[in-house]
């Protein structure tokens, strides 16, 4: 029987946030269900409240010993807004004491991680009672200043949606290797290497198993398999820290930017006023499609920025219904899509009598947009990234998967290896799983051939 890991997180507020509280409770339920699931990982919150009763020393010292040693948390949350607490005899409340002892852990034993939420929202305070409280949650937040990074938020459904995005993120940093959450090796796109190597000799028009390269180690390094660390958000690419599939399909990843520009872009897909969402084109590792933006949260610590952004499926690839699935001039629909996949990803013209069909490649993108791919997907971008083959392959396998899912040709994609690249000539080796409807046996599609790059 699999083992199961238990990670202990600690809440700690006044008594001015019980909304706040009873969402961090229900989102590690939902969390629970979903991806710590996956990970074979289980969270625990424990809070004042499940303290049992006892005599004998102050109130805090008793909830202390039933909390036990700090050391035993992953994380610590703390949670305030207008109180800051009772008094303790040791702190100024039983908040601020268990956020000094959970701080002095940390220093010492290298965790818990100490997250802390601040509401601001208007509020009338009228009695000399909640001025001060008021006054001392001021003081304390503004010692945390400098010291530490926190969040802030309006409503309590703010720090829900808040809260739910952090851990998730930081679920996904603990471990690896989850079906639908994947954290990246900040180098991993430095193995790409361009490689100085004979071009595998296969006719663009066989099909078959690629002849094996006699040097199989240097043909390995300048072949990918997949995107690596990179995703592409609206046209651009981008290399990723983390990314997580939640239950309702919206995906959440993390990345830094490498530069002002790539800052600038992340920024400008912001979700607009009036709740104006942002619609966007997306391929990663396992999909592509069209997304709309539900959140961009940035900050930036020791000079450096990040972004966590939420995106939601509005037009995805998983979607099985096949726009042209007709029988066309003596071929079959699966006939029809191999070919078009063989102009995508080799730049072959289509059959006359096909041709004249499918002038063009349908593709719904944000704004509508047809694109002209009768030869091929690649060169246009071969140009655009000036050559440079390390950048071009992973960037070009997420173009591919961007165009084969979206014109809904291949249900799964279950093999896309591209290179390596000699003398502007590219192999590529696909392989697809197609079913158009449930109750076929699916149809598998394999091209395999050489991609000319120059424009």
């Amino acid at each position: 029987m699999p083992q199961v890991e238990k990670l202990k997180i600690f809440l700690a507020s006044p008594s001015d946030v019980p909304t706040e509280r009873h969402h961090v409770k229900k989102v590690i339920e939902e969390i629970n269900q979903t991806v710590a699931a996956d990970k074979g990982i289980v969270l625990e919150v424990v809070s004042s409240e499940k303290a049992f009763p006892s005599y004998g020393k102050d109130g805090q010292a008793i909830l202390n010993e039933q909390i036990g040693k700090m050391q035993e948390y992953e994380l610590f949350i703390g949670i305030m807004w207008n109180r800051i607490g009772t008094p303790t005899p040791r702190a100024k409340s039983g908040t601020a004491e268990e956020f000094g002892r959970a701080v002095k852990t940390l220093i010492r034993k290298g965790k818990p991680q100490v997250w802390f939420y601040f509401r601001e929202a208007p509020v009338e305070l009228k009695i000399k009672e909640e001025l001060r409280q008021r006054g001392e949650a001021l003081e304390f937040k503004a010692k945390f200043r400098g010291k530490g990074l926190f969040r802030e938020y309006k409503t309590p459904a703010n720090f829900r949606d808040q809260f739910r995005q952090h851990l998730t993120l930081w679920l996904n940093q603990h471990t690896a290797g989850a079906s639908q959450t994947r954290t990246v090796p900040k180098k991993q796109s430095e193995k790409i290497q361009e490689v100085k190597t004979t071009t595998p000799n296969t006719s663009s028009t066989t099909s078959g198993k690629t002849p094996a390269s006699k040097n199989s180690t240097s043909r390995s390094t300048g072949t990918v398999k997949n995107s690596g660390d990179w995703v592409m958000l609206n046209d651009k690419f981008f290399q990723i820290k983390s990314s997580a599939t939640q239950s309702d399909r919206s995906i959440i990843i993390q990345l830094s930017p490498k530069n002002m520009e790539q800052v600038a872009e992340l920024k400008s897909l912001h979700p607009g006023e009036f709740h104006n969402k942002k619609q966007i084109n997306y391929a990663d590792q396992h999909d592509a499609g069209i997304m709309e933006v539900s959140s961009v949260l940035s900050e930036s610590l020791a000079g450096k920025t990040s972004f966590n952004i939420t995106l939601k499926p509005i037009q995805r690839s998983q979607n099985n219904n096949f726009g042209m699935e007709v029988n066309l001039n003596n071929y079959s629909a699966n006939e029809i899509a191999k070919f078009r996949i063989r102009q995508i990803l080799l730049g072959e013209a289509l059959p006359k009598d096909i041709g004249r069909f499918f002038p063009t490649t349908q593709i719904t993108d944000p704004y509508n947009q047809t694109v002209e791919v009768t030869k091929g997907i690649f060169p246009e971008l071969w140009a655009k990234l000036q050559r440079q083959s390390r950048l071009f392959l992973p960037k070009a396998w997420l173009w591919a998967m961007y165009y084969l899912k979206m014109n809904q040709l291949v249900e799964d994609v279950l093999e896309l290896e591209l290179g390596p690249i000699n003398n502007k000539v590219m192999p590529v080796r696909f392989r697809g799983k197609r079913r158009v409807y449930s109750n076929q046996e699916p149809y598998m599609i394999e091209v395999l051939g050489n991609c000319i790059l120059s424009a």
